[in-house]
């Protein structure tokens, strides 16, 4: 197993504590004092700071940055302001305020109801914790010096255990987890929690839709790239070719497709778009997304391109069903990964 898997099942962990605290009082100060810990270990982490590359400045000023975010979400008040602001970001980008304004909806009537994130819920609160961290710890890594750095690592082909282990089944355990699956949800609770719901007729044409809508996202952005210069688009065509590769022909291209297809569709839908999204919203789900791409680090514009498009999923999952973005996101993986595989 791979250190993300460990990772994950910390997380599981710490998730399923969450929700035992509503019954166990106790449990929330073990989270604080862990939280507290942490915090404490960023700051003499930050403050010990020595310069060892050049991109010291930037991850130094992500470290600050988590350390302060990490002490500040400790206290109520900053996170029922925080409530708000997400509130008010996702009811702009899922379109509520337009369809209220369109449908002559009061205003404030229609953003109470579209309120998320509940300032006083250990599990939010916990789960606010491990975003912020996950954020900062991936956002690090990243070259900020320009959005078009025309480098791209080595690619290193990827192994199928990995795709199970952490894409596929580490993705969807922590997601369950999240929600307080056999603590506060029972199974079933935890499905319908998460979306994923027995698709219609109607569904499962805008999860094909979404399949197409990804293909002509994707040409538009190859074609914004390609006048980037530095021939990125010819870059990623060259890392996806590297790391999805099968040799034997159909057959093994076909396996390595229809596994990367189903665990990163399922893995990722049910992550970002199931657990995460009703709890912060649309964009900050989608901007984790883009950012678990770590292969892009030293090519940010392509995380931007991810964001952008798991944005898209975000709002069709805002008016569907998690079933539906995992429909689409499935069929494209499955689709682009047995084109770069098989490569006659």
């Amino acid at each position: 197993m791979t250190l993300d898997f460990f990772v994950v099942l910390a997380c599981c962990v710490l998730g399923l504590i969450a929700h035992g605290s509503r019954h166990q009082q106790w449990l929330s100060w073990v989270l604080r004092t862990i939280i507290v810990i942490c915090f404490g270990g960023e700051a003499l982490s930050a403050l010990g700071w020595t310069s060892t590359g050049e991109n010291n400045q930037w991850g130094l000023d992500v470290l600050r940055g988590m350390c302060v975010c990490t002490g500040l979400i400790l206290f109520l008040p900053v996170r029922q302001l925080l409530s708000y602001v997400l509130s008010a970001i996702d009811w702009i980008v899922s379109g509520s305020l337009l369809i209220a304004a369109v449908k002559r909806v009061q205003l404030a009537k229609s953003f109470v109801g579209e309120r998320i994130f509940i300032p006083a819920s250990m599990p939010h609160m916990v789960a606010l914790w491990i975003f912020i961290t996950s954020a900062c710890f991936l956002l690090g890594s990243v070259s900020p010096e320009s959005l078009n750095m025309p480098a791209m690592p080595i690619p290193i082909p990827v192994p199928l255990d990995q795709l199970l282990s952490y894409n596929g089944f580490g993705l969807v355990l922590l997601a369950f987890c999240g929600v307080g699956i056999f603590v506060a949800r029972k199974p079933r609770e935890a499905m319908a929690r998460l979306g994923w719901v027995k698709p219609s007729l109607v569904h499962v044409g805008i999860g094909i839709a979404l399949i197409f809508v990804t293909f002509a996202y994707d040409a538009v952005w190859a074609n914004v790239t390609h006048q980037m210069g530095g021939n990125l688009a010819s870059k990623l065509t060259s890392y996806n070719t590297g790391t999805f590769t099968a040799g034997g022909g159909a057959g093994p291209s076909f396996i390595l497709a229809l596994a990367t297809g189903l665990c990163a569709g399922i893995g990722e839908e049910t992550l970002m778009r199931g657990a995460l999204q009703p709890v912060f919203g649309i964009l900050p789900a989608a901007i984790l997304h883009g950012l678990l791409h770590g292969q892009f680090s030293h090519a940010p514009i392509f995380i931007v391109q991810v964001a952008g498009w798991s944005t898209i999923m975000g709002i069709v999952r805002r008016y569907t069903n998690t079933t539906t973005t995992i429909i689409g996101h499935a069929g494209f993986n499955f689709l682009t990964t047995f084109l770069f595989a098989f490569n006659p």
